[in-house]
């Protein structure tokens, strides 16, 4: 990669590339202080002059481990590799988050994550529920070094909890330092193998219906030496790696064959605030429409508000944001026919509940022509009965419009009926008939001019309105 990531005199290795391609966390020695943590970003098509991760780094003894760094998909949190005090076994995992525009003091995942023995160079998923790392096996490798297992941890709470190996053929004797690509299927790990290279090879497996698949060896990456670390962007087109050069290593890029390529993603992005424009902390859940499975489910960022959240192609998503004494924002999001490597964003303005408070429930759909509920409207309506639950004093309107063909009769029976459909549903799932009051308005209250196809269909909603709390 040149200056200034690498560096004539010293060592740049364990590369990690964030999702969008635009943040690059390595270790070096250039300081002459041991494996130390720096930060490169990507602005104008240069990279920075490399940072130093100074509250990790000065948190690290000089006779301590540090290694493995691995960033989250929205770049909040920073996970890593380090015996330094507060280990609970020999080697654990670590984590910082990005805070008030720095970098937090690391945090030990304790005793659910780690062992009394070696666990390091962690790999989190897209979707945050799965922590991938390697942990010490009792098998050796000819050289009399220790192998190691490949590990999965699901996320409980802010807790990763029952490590469990994979199983074979992914782990097949001594395999190590994994990275999970973007689509979150898509595993690289190094394994030592008598049929290959030389030393640790990278290796490529995709979890396909429950299973990972044979692994497929990256020679177009390998050579005969230790092949191990190494990072790829959400784009999933080019791969980072460490490589010697001349007695040290350094950071190099190349690009992935077509091929080996994991399958391609979409970023949903944005920033949630209130009707002030202030950042409040919020929660994104994200399921697919056609399957009914949660696909994800993260925290923006409680000081900026941001988040970002990775799709696969080719699928429908229901995408919720809510944050508790606030209204929520849904999204039903198309990804079938978009271009490669499209990203979707999005400002959400979530409202305080009190009175006179409305929002749109945009993922409610009827029948054409109808007054029935489709199956895709169940997320939301599943929405609505637990922002009642949770507030029990709280007594609404549903209300329902409609464009402005047909009839004003017509329209204003079919917008009645929508709205009673709506209620019917939820005093069917227990929420008391007299917080709830149905109303429908025809096209009297268009929210946009019905000059469009489009501005028809925005027209044809039903909103939700506080009347009392």
């Amino acid at each position: 990669m040149g200056a200034p990531i690498n560096t004539r005199e010293h060592s740049e290795f364990a590369p990690a590339i964030s999702a969008d391609g635009k943040t690059l966390i390595f270790e070096s020695d250039r300081s002459g202080k041991g494996w130390r943590l720096y930060v490169s970003r990507l602005i104008a098509n240069a990279w920075t002059e490399p940072e130093d991760v100074k509250v990790i780094n000065n948190a690290v003894g000089p006779n301590d481990f540090l290694g493995g760094p691995c960033l989250s998909n929205d770049g909040n949190m920073l996970f890593f590799t380090s015996n330094m005090k507060g280990s609970v076994g020999g080697v654990d995992i670590w984590y910082s988050e990005f805070k008030n525009n720095q970098w937090s003091t690391p945090k030990n995942f304790g005793p659910t994550l780690n062992s009394r023995g070696y666990d390091g160079f962690p790999s989190i998923s897209p979707d945050g529920d799965k922590l991938y790392f390697m942990r010490a096996a009792r098998d050796k490798m000819p050289s009399g070094q220790q192998c190691c297992q490949i590990y999965v941890a699901h996320r409980q709470g802010k807790f990763f909890i029952k490590p469990k190996p994979l199983p074979y053929p992914v782990n097949t004797g001594c395999e190590g330092y994994p990275r999970i690509m973007g689509d979150g299927h898509t595993l690289i790990f190094s394994s030592y193998k008598t049929k290959g290279k030389g030393g640790y090879d990278l290796y490529q497996s995709r979890l396909k219906y429950g299973k990972w698949t044979k692994p497929v060896p990256l020679n177009f990456i390998n050579t005969d030496k230790d092949d191990e670390l190494v990072s790829v962007p959400s784009s999933g087109d080019v791969i980072y790696f460490s490589g010697q050069s001349n007695g040290k290593e350094d950071i190099y890029k190349i690009e992935i064959p077509k091929n080996l390529r994991p399958e391609q993603v979409v970023s949903f992005e944005g920033m949630v605030t209130d009707d002030q424009a202030k950042p409040i902390p919020a929660q994104i859940r994200i399921n697919n429409l056609k399957t009914g499975q949660k696909v994800a489910k993260t925290d923006n960022n409680p000081e900026t508000g941001a988040f970002k959240v990775l799709l696969e192609k080719g699928e429908k998503y229901d995408i919720a944001i809510t944050a508790k004494g606030y209204s929520f924002n849904s999204e039903m999001i198309n990804t079938i026919n978009l271009a490669k490597s499209h990203t979707i964003s999005k400002k959400i303005v979530l409202k305080p509940l009190k009175k006179e408070t409305e929002f749109t429930l945009n993922n409610i759909f009827f029948d054409f022509d109808s007054a029935s509920l489709t199956k895709d409207s169940y997320f939301e309506l599943k929405r609505v009965l637990d922002l009642l639950n949770q507030n029990p004093t709280l007594k609404v309107e549903i209300a329902a419009h409609t464009d402005d063909k047909g009839s004003d009769e017509y329209n204003d029976w079919l917008s009645q009926e929508r709205a009673e459909s709506v209620v019917n549903y939820l005093t069917g799932k227990g929420i008391l008939k007299t917080r709830l009051v149905a109303k429908g308005y025809g096209k009297r209250k268009p929210a946009f001019p019905n000059d469009s196809d489009e501005n028809r269909a925005k027209n044809r909603r039903v909103e939700f309105k506080v009347l009392g709390i």
